[in-house]
């Protein structure tokens, strides 16, 4: 076994949310850059919105690497039974 599954479950558990975590601030943000009064500040939204895509890209890595991890106890666990 490579990874017992209550160990997988939490990972994934914490991906999930900080995913979740990340849309809601993307939501938020993109609520903020609508709201007239707050046009002073919203020169800086490109560089926020920057971040919220590079963070992004890492939880589809994340995502991808979970999978394999999946797949790759799933086949030791064939290879065994």
């Amino acid at each position: 076994m490579i990874i017992d599954n209550e160990s997988f479950t939490q990972i994934a558990l914490h991906v999930r949310r900080a995913s979740d975590s990340l849309l809601t601030a993307a939501r938020n943000l993109a609520d903020f850059s609508t709201d007239e009064s707050h046009e002073e500040e919203a020169s800086g939204l490109n560089s926020t919105v920057e971040s919220l895509v590079s963070m992004n890209e890492e939880f589809i890595v994340l995502e991808q690497l979970l999978r394999a991890l999946w797949d790759a106890n799933r086949q030791e666990q064939e290879l065994i039974s």
